[in-house]
């Protein structure tokens, strides 16, 4: 029987917390689903350790983004706000005539959302770990958590960084990504020739050349994010025809063996973008993330750049290094969750 009670409050805390300041109908929808029961009982067909509220109205918006005709389109499309007195009707009487879809839907796949935007945050990371890293060694980075690998062609976008426009040797004029920058601009020095070819890990990699999965990625964006949609598919079409490297399996499965693996004429820099809790559980996961990475160092030394909130309310990027068993690791900036903007610290803190 499902909780309706904990499962209620799970759909107001994202509607106050997460969605109000960026998807109002999102807000709206989710207020509409805490306050019903049948729409509680639907969404506790979400998978264990998935978030219901996404999950539900990303196969709603899965569903729209198809065609299907019902009132509910008109307000996924930014033409008309919805109205609290009617969202729970209209939510429901969707959910109702699609009841087994969406079951199916919610019952068997996963928020993975890659945002390509994050890459301004990153990249910045990538030129300051060249400066330190002044040996001339190639430069192998592992994205923990890729999902599509979106990130690993962060070499393959054009940046804007307020009106200072990085171009990359490879980079695609159709998949700009844009950056505030407060503070002084970033490090953005860069040669690409330093960086051996990346490599991906995701339980459940997505493959950018089935349509299907992608636009299941497209479909976790919110209806009001149309930018955040457009670049999303500019770079997945971009991954069509060049995927990038994933590992299918587990962080647990694969850290020890890339670690022995890797020559040791390289540098091996893990990445985690808001990975780290999905992956090493929560409270307590960034503790045991660099536990882990201190007892892999005992084999070689390693580095990591991680972006997050680490308990705090503004989003922050971590670089550390592991030699040994002993860590040491920096705040170097702060930053926006969809990377829009980047506050990088002259004086990184501890």
């Amino acid at each position: 029987m499902t909780d309706h009670t904990q499962l209620a409050d799970t759909f107001r805390r994202f509607a106050d917390q997460q969605a109000t300041n960026l998807s109002p109908l999102y807000a709206t929808l989710a207020r509409a689903a805490a306050r019903t029961p049948e729409l509680l009982d639907l969404a506790a067909h979400t998978q264990p350790g998935q978030p219901a509220p996404n999950m539900l109205l990303a196969a709603v918006h899965h569903i729209l983004r198809r065609g299907v005709k019902h009132p509910l389109a008109l307000y996924f499309t930014g033409h008309e706000d919805l109205a609290e007195d009617r969202a729970a009707d209209l939510l429901t009487d969707f959910c109702r005539r699609r009841a087994v879809r969406i079951r199916r839907i919610i019952s068997t796949r996963s928020v993975q959302t890659n945002e390509v935007n994050r890459c301004t945050v990153l990249l910045p990371a990538f030129a300051a770990l060249q400066q330190q890293l002044d040996d001339g060694r190639p430069i192998r980075i592992v994205d923990v958590g890729a999902s599509a690998g979106l990130a690993l062609l962060w070499d393959r976008y054009t940046y804007d960084y307020d009106g200072h426009q990085l171009t990359l040797p490879d980079s695609d004029p159709d998949t700009v990504l844009h950056c505030e920058v407060k503070g002084a601009m970033p490090p953005l020095s860069l040669d690409l020739a330093r960086f051996a070819p990346p490599v991906g890990i995701e339980p459940s990699p997505v493959d950018v050349t089935d349509r299907e999965a992608t636009e299941w990625l497209v479909s976790l964006t919110w209806p009001e994010q149309t930018n955040r949609m457009h670049t999303l598919n500019s770079a997945l079409a971009l991954a069509a025809r060049t995927p990038p490297t994933i590992l299918a399996g587990t962080a647990q499965d694969h850290l020890a063996d890339i670690v022995d693996e890797t020559p040791d004429d390289q540098h091996l820099v893990f990445v985690f973008s808001w990975s780290i809790y999905q992956i090493f559980g929560s409270p307590g996961g960034r503790e045991r993330l660099v536990d882990t990475l201190a007892e892999l160092s005992q084999r070689r030394s390693l580095h990591e750049v991680s972006i997050g909130h680490f308990g705090q309310e503004i989003p922050r990027m971590i670089m550390a290094s592991y030699d040994g068993g002993v860590s040491r690791s920096d705040i170097v900036a702060h930053c926006d969750v969809y990377g829009t903007w980047l506050d990088w610290l002259a004086k990184p803190g501890a």
